[in-house]
């Protein structure tokens, strides 16, 4: 599970790096901006869990969640 979380979070590192350096497009801006509405959910959800079981399922529903989201909206690297 962490080398998942590690990998994501690099996903989205290089995203935002882009993102920083106003190489996204408004849309992709859009959907970045999206995400971390997504994650933000997906993190109060898992806070608020009652117990690590209920924690550690939320986390695995909200990796997938962002991998699609991902896959769909930033298929391959974004730098240009």
């Amino acid at each position: 599970m962490e080398d998942e979380a590690d990998a994501l979070l690099a996903r989205i590192t290089m995203i935002r790096d882009d993102l920083n350096a106003g190489r996204l497009t408004r849309e992709q801006v859009d959907c970045y901006r999206e995400l971390g509405r997504r994650v933000e959910r997906v993190t109060a959800h898992m806070d608020a869990a009652a117990d690590v079981h209920a924690a550690d399922a939320l986390w695995r529903q909200g990796a997938e969640m962002i991998k699609a989201f991902l896959a769909e909206h930033f298929p391959t690297p974004t730098c240009h």
